[in-house]
């Protein structure tokens, strides 16, 4: 469960376990067309990642690839649809998990 991820407060946040690879997943409750994605980092940020749909939670598409990332807010524009979303992150910024102040889905 991810819900300090999509709270909309930039003070609290989701953090993974130390290790390559993590994912958070959220549940949009219905398929939607996804068009944007917003990932506001703390200080242990995802350097390479994939934003992920899914209409399963099981069988995954990638509708983005980010590599060399060193920012802390990462603002994607995407084109993918499904009822799950999920940041599939490859490489850590840090020796700590990554850690994410909010994931912020947009579409319709």
């Amino acid at each position: 469960s991810c819900p300090l991820a999509v709270d909309g407060n930039t003070s609290t946040r989701w953090s993974s376990t130390f290790s390559d690879p993590q994912w958070i997943r959220v549940d949009l409750g219905t398929a939607y067309n996804i068009n944007r994605v917003v990932l506001r980092w703390e200080a242990a940020y995802a350097t390479a990642y994939q934003i992920e749909v899914s209409n399963d939670g099981t069988t995954w598409t990638t509708i983005r690839t980010v590599t060399g990332n060193s920012t802390l807010l990462n603002d994607l524009p995407v084109s993918g649809s499904g009822r799950y979303i999920r940041m599939y992150g490859t490489a850590r910024s840090t020796g700590y998990g990554y850690s994410l102040f909010e994931f912020e889905v947009y579409g319709n």
